[in-house]
C-alpha cells in the first residue's frame, strides 16, 4: 500500500539507555507534521573469489531522519536541541548538548488504514533557518529538523513499525502513550 498521509508526530526524551535499563519520558506531541524522511545508511563489504562475488556482508550505519513541521514552538525546540528557554527567549549556545529522543508518528495508507512508526534513539542537529521578505505571492517557510538515529544500547533496536490492518496488531489506541520498551508509565492525560 502506498503512504498518503502523515500525522500525530510525537517525541520523547530518552532518559537512560543501558544494557539493564531503558527509560523515556512521556511522549509529547509536535504540531503540524508535513514530511518525515528516513534514510538508513548501509555499509556493504564484498568479497570476490574464483572470479565472482563470493560473499557480501552489510552493516547498518547511521540513520538520517528529517522532519518538517508547520511550526516548531520554542519550548519544543529547546527540549529536542538542549537549548535554554528563559523568560520566553530561546538561548542557543555552542556548548548545548541535544538529548537522545524517540520520534513517533502515523502515516495513512491508500487503503484508509494507518502505519505506525517509532524511531527509538536519535539526536537532533541545530536547525537551519530560512527567512525572506513577504512578496505579492505568499511563500511558506517551515522548520525542518535533521536527526541522526542509531540502535539502542539496551536491545539493539532502532525502529518499530506496525500496520493497523494487521490481524496481530492491537496497539493503535495506545501507540503514543509510551515509547516501545520504556519502563515509564503511560501518559495519564491521554
Amino acid at each position: 500500500m502506498a503512504q498518503v498521509g502523515l500525522n500525530d508526530l510525537h517525541f520523547a526524551i530518552l532518559s537512560e539507555d543501558t544494557k539493564e535499563t531503558l527509560t523515556y519520558e512521556v511522549p509529547e506531541p509536535m504540531v503540524g507534521a508535513i514530511n518525515a524522511t528516513i534514510n538508513p545508511a548501509v555499509n556493504t563489504q564484498e568479497l570476490y573469489a574464483d572470479d565472482q562475488l563470493w560473499e557480501s556482508v552489510s552493516a547498518l550505519g547511521k540513520i538520517d531522519v528529517e522532519i518538517e513541521t508547520a511550526d516548531l514552538p520554542l519550548d519544543i525546540r529547546a527540549k529536542i536541541l538542549g537549548n535554554e528557554l528563559k523568560e520566553g527567549v530561546l538561548i542557543e549556545k555552542a556548548t548545548d548538548v541535544p538529548p537522545h529522543v524517540a520520534l513517533g508518528f502515523k502515516s495513512l495508507k491508500s487503503n484508509g488504514k494507518y502505519r505506525y512508526i517509532w524511531l527509538l534513539k536519535g539526536v537532533a542537529q541545530p536547525i537551519a533557518e530560512d527567512f525572506s521578505t513577504k512578496k505579492d505571492n505568499v511563500e511558506h517557510k517551515t522548520p525542518k529538523v535533521k536527526f541522526t538515529f542509531m540502535a539502542r544500547v539496551h536491545d539493539g533496536q532502532w525502529k518499530h513499525t506496525a500496520d493497523e490492518d494487521s490481524e496481530d496488531f492491537t496497539g493503535a489506541a495506545t501507540w503514543f502513550d509510551k515509547v516501545p520498551g520504556s519502563t515509564v508509565a503511560s501518559n495519564p492525560e491521554l
